[in-house]
């Protein structure tokens, strides 16, 4: 079964994806395994880093996650930039 992004605005199909298979599901969440293993030996001052990265590309991308929060949630677009801005306020607060 396919997956669509559908504008909730205008009912326009934005994006299909595909379903994956049982393998390609397992390998996925092998990888998240993994990488939740690796992460969790990481430093705090590895994880601070990271998060202030995190901070500063929400902050620099924050009108193109607005439009994509528009497009495929409906929200105003003020709405999205302030959403993107409160996360990297999370992320800040969090390092």
């Amino acid at each position: 079964m396919a997956y669509e992004t559908i504008n909730p605005a205008t009912g326009e199909k934005i994006k299909t994806f595909d379903s994956l298979s049982d393998t390609d599901m397992e390998k996925a969440i092998e990888k998240a395994d993994s990488a939740f293993r690796e992460w969790r030996q990481t430093t705090f001052a590895n994880r601070s880093k990271r998060l202030k990265k995190a901070g500063e590309i929400l902050r620099e991308r924050k009108e193109e996650l607005a439009r994509m929060m528009t497009l495929e949630m409906g929200k105003p677009f003020k709405d999205g930039v302030a959403e993107a801005e409160k996360c990297a306020w999370v992320c800040d607060y969090y390092a």
